[in-house]
């Protein structure tokens, strides 16, 4: 068919369903155009998943074995791709062949029409959940007796999400939208409903990702929970939150070798006297950071307009040639904008993204092999005499490659023993 469809893979398993389809009486390699609507609906869009034998064509000088081939359309190729790939490059390629759009039925409500047939103060309970959280507290000031029965609840549970600064979010937000500072503060939130006392909360840069006006309403959460009878930890390098401690850790002087050691533990105003520490430099001496020559930009790169998440219609302009940071309070939509810059950019020739997901891509990645440093090791070790007299290339000291790592632990340096619970007779 010319490779009519777009969407399905590259290489050996895009050959197979080519294989497949012929063995199922279709014929690949009439035109795209010229075949018969309702062939090119079933390939593209069937359900089904037929098994049959295929008899592939290969090359005089590869062996021709027959072997059981299923078919996988278009469509269910896409979404399987999208849905199960571990790979951001196939899962971006399979999201070109997708488009979002509200459920015609029910408008993305969700809900079926006889749960949307009901309402309170004239809204459904769709309506409501759209509703940002500090006008929904409005909406639910109760209006009699009954009523105070069914709000009260829903407006305990909202305080304390409006009163760390969330509340412009709706019910219905979608939890992959929410930033990371979102999500911890909506977790402290939580704990805050518990009632909980007794408890050691641990808390890693709670502040990361917040804007100054925000760790006020942290500070106050944190002082709430150490009210009620609890115990908070916080690793944290934000000042304004060091300064609101009780009881300060502090370890250093510096990292790897030099770090490691507790320099100071006990209330923070005494850490003033410890000379070692940088922690006590930067908190108490407040002069002035010393001026800096600022660089001109050299062009700018435009994007939007943008409409996502909580922006809409945004456009910004961005000077190139300098550092620029993009803040805000957080959920204002600062990573939403910055996330619309493409590879495809007039005026940039590279784009690196750099964010908190995970480096590695196996389980055997580590330091040397994410920077490329044992690639020059492995080139060293196979330029090697004895290596070169035994013919061993570079993949012969590689823990990736099967045959050359020890295969015991799969390369991971590492093996794991599960042990598991005998519920026969002794």
């Amino acid at each position: 068919m010319g490779g009519a469809i777009a969407a399905w893979p590259g290489a050996w398993q895009g050959k197979n369903l080519r294989d497949v389809l012929d063995a199922l009486g279709y014929d690949v390699d009439r035109p795209w155009r010229e075949l018969p609507a309702e062939q090119r609906e079933w390939i593209l869009f069937t359900d089904e998943q037929p098994v049959v034998t295929v008899h592939p064509v290969r090359d005089a000088d590869r062996i021709q074995r027959p072997y059981q081939g299923t078919y996988m359309s278009a469509r269910r190729y896409v979404m399987k791709t999208f849905s199960d790939s571990k790979s951001p490059t196939l899962r971006a390629r399979a999201e070109r062949f997708l488009t979002s759009a509200p459920c015609p039925v029910c408008g993305g409500s969700r809900l079926r029409p006889e749960a949307l047939a009901v309402t309170f103060d004239g809204r459904t309970i769709a309506e409501l959940a759209a509703l940002p959280l500090s006008e929904l507290t409005g909406t639910l000031e109760p209006r009699g007796e009954t009523a105070r029965v069914l709000t009260d609840d829903l407006r305990a549970r909202i305080a304390p999400v409006v009163e760390l600064g969330l509340g412009y979010l709706s019910l219905d937000r979608a939890t992959p939208t929410l930033s990371a500072g979102e999500l911890q503060r909506l977790r402290l939130a939580t704990q805050l409903r518990s009632g909980l006392f007794g408890v050691v909360y641990v808390l890693d840069e709670p502040s990361a990702g917040l804007h100054p006006a925000d760790t006020e309403a942290l500070l106050t959460v944190l002082d709430r929970l150490k009210a009620a009878g609890n115990s908070v930890f916080v690793v944290e390098h934000h000042l304004d939150v060091v300064r609101g401690a009780d009881w300060l850790v502090d370890v250093g002087p510096r990292a790897g070798e030099h770090g490691g050691r507790v320099l100071h533990s006990g209330p923070v105003a005494e850490l003033a006297g410890v000379q070692e520490s940088a922690t006590a430099h930067f908190l108490f001496d407040r002069s002035a950071a010393p001026e800096r020559e600022v660089r001109c930009p050299q062009g700018q790169l435009k994007v939007g307009p943008v409409s996502r998440h909580n922006l809409r219609e945004v456009s910004a302009a961005f000077p190139l040639g300098v550092f620029t940071a993009v803040t805000g309070l957080s959920g204002s939509g600062k990573s939403t904008l910055i996330g619309e810059v493409t590879e495809e950019l007039e005026g940039v020739g590279r784009l690196v993204s750099v964010d908190q997901k995970p480096i590695g891509r196996t389980p055997r990645s580590n330091l040397a092999t994410y920077t490329g440093l044992f690639d020059v090791v492995r080139k060293v070790f196979a330029r090697a005499e004895e290596a070169r007299r035994r013919g061993y290339g570079v993949g012969r000291f590689s823990f990736n490659v099967a045959g050359r790592r020890c295969e015991t632990c799969q390369g991971e340096g590492l093996a794991t023993v599960r042990r598991g619970v005998h519920t026969g007779p002794l």
